[in-house]
Order: structure tokens, then sequence, then C-alpha cells
């Protein structure tokens, strides 16, 4: 439902934006702005190359507002392909491997208790190691899927793939992970029961 209001709220601001509505282009700009920032940031190593990608995907966006089809997905969908795009031409250009230490950082619950923070960070750390050992593109949907809400209708526009084939890598990328953090956590020692020399 969340995801339904903002698409729609995207699409108004978008349709008058079209019209000229300077306000209704800068409240625009203000709500795509962070899932770009986050999605760029989280896979280009230095700040200032993600910074450089986020202006130039910020300025495509602008140019292309007037060619938006909204019975193709949604602004977000949208801005996030045309992000997508300029991230795969940075790498062809650079031949750069991209860090996702962030990615798995929407696991957390708010407030947890110091023992629950010790275990969470435990597991991110796991966990984003494992996610390091996946391919590139099972990676990015993964990103896109749970860091970027995408649907997996959205996400197969994106990467040119039919939508049973992401629904398919998601499942089978989240069972692998799952398996794997449950053999580690089984195979690895307790933190917290570790003696400690103070």
């Amino acid at each position: 439902m969340r995801r339904f209001l903002r698409d729609r709220r995207h699409a108004r601001l978008l349709a008058s934006a079209r019209r000229g509505d300077a306000d209704a282009f800068r409240a625009l700009y203000r709500e795509v702005y962070p899932p770009v920032w986050t999605y760029l940031a989280r896979r280009v190593p230095l700040r200032q190359d993600a910074e450089d990608l986020v202006s130039e995907v910020l300025f495509a966006f602008v140019e292309q507002l007037p060619r938006f089809d909204p019975r193709r997905g949604s602004v977000l969908s949208w801005v996030l392909t045309i992000a997508h795009h300029a991230l795969i031409d940075q790498r062809r250009r650079q031949r750069a491997s991209a860090p996702l230490d962030d990615l798995v950082g929407s696991l957390a619950r708010p407030d947890p208790s110091p023992l629950e923070e010790v275990l969470r960070k435990e597991t991110v750390r796991e966990l984003v190691s494992l996610v390091r050992e996946l391919p590139e593109q099972t990676r990015d949907i993964l990103a896109l899927r749970f860091g970027g809400e995408l649907r997996y209708r959205e996400i197969a526009d994106l990467m040119e793939l039919s939508e049973a084939a992401v629904r398919q890598r998601v499942s089978r990328a989240v069972r692998a992970l799952d398996a794997d953090l449950r053999s580690e956590e089984a195979g690895g020692s307790d933190p917290l029961e570790t003696d400690h020399v103070c």
C-alpha cells in the first residue's frame, strides 16, 4: 500500500512538473534523490564518483521528463533504470567492482537491545560477506528488491529479464544466503562466550 501511494504521488508530481509546475518538480526531485543516491553510493567505491553519477542520472531524469510513460512502470523504477544504466556505463569505463556493505542495513530492527545489537552486527558482517560472493547481477537484483523496494516486474524491465527469472533468482539467493548464514552460525563460536582478558 505504501508503494502504491508513493507511486501515485510521484506520478501526480511528474504530471504537474511536465506542465511547468516548479514546486511539483522540486518535490519530485527531493523524493527521487535519496533512492538514487542510495542505489549508486552502495555500488561505487569512491564518494565523489557516486556524487558525479547521481548528478548525471538526475540531469538525464530532467532531460527525459517528457518521455516518461506511466504504463511502463513507476517514476521510481524509471529513475532507477536510468541510474542502473549509468552505473553499467561507469563500470564499463572504470572496470570497478562495487561494494555492497550496506545492502543488508534494512534488516535491522529499530532500538535493539545491546545484546541484539552485538548479534545483529555479527550477522550483518557475515551476511555482507556472503552477499559479496554472489554474482554481480544477483547482488543488483537483491539491492533493487530489498533496498529499492521495486516490484519484480519493475526489476525485470530494468534488468531485461523475465519476471519469473527475477523471482527465481531472488528466491534462490535468499534461500542460499539463509542456508549459508545458518551454517556459519552453527559452525562458529558464540562471540559472547569467548573469554576476554581485560
